[in-house]
């Protein structure tokens, strides 16, 4: 069985309208967000062996906080250029590359691609929120050959998640 943990980059800011898109970086909500949700995945004890990030700013500054608060474990963490404004079958594509070897692969990019993602692999109809993370199992043992609903769509958690389920 593999995992994947789906990871829409934390809230960007929009303080600058005249900075490229690909440039933009994290808002304060983004940076109190982005460690905050790592932490829950390591307390549930969720590490990914690898993180591929978009080279985005504010996805690799996503990246780079996740990997911090998961500590010295030996997490690779690899940018693709291609993640960034990739569709679902774009990133489909990037999976389907990793080593096999590899259980839990973490993917940190943008909407709607994940979105579009999460939806293909588990035949849902989610939108996934900045700093939204999903967890989905498949039932394979491989990353490639992947097909509509072949994923289980574990949990779904977002920064004001705790906030709503009280």
């Amino acid at each position: 069985m593999k995992t994947l943990l789906i990871v829409r980059h934390a809230k960007s800011s929009w303080d600058h309208p005249g900075i490229d898109d690909f440039d933009r970086p994290l808002n304060e909500r983004g940076i109190r967000n982005a460690p905050e949700m790592a932490r829950r995945l390591v307390l549930r004890e969720l590490l990914p062996e690898l993180m591929l990030s978009s080279p985005a700013k504010r996805a690799i500054s996503t990246a780079l906080f996740f990997n911090e608060q998961f500590g010295n474990k030996s997490i690779e963490l690899r940018t693709e250029a291609s993640i960034y404004e990739a569709d679902r079958e774009t990133l489909s594509r990037i999976v389907s590359r990793q080593n096999p070897d590899l259980d839990c692969i973490m993917i940190i990019g943008h909407n709607p691609g994940l979105s579009d993602l999460v939806n293909w692999l588990c035949d849902t109809d989610e939108v996934l929120s900045t700093c939204a993370i999903a967890e989905v199992k498949v039932k394979d043992f491989k990353w490639n050959g992947w097909k509509r609903g072949c994923g289980e769509l574990i949990d779904i958690d977002y920064p004001k998640k705790m906030i709503n389920e009280q």
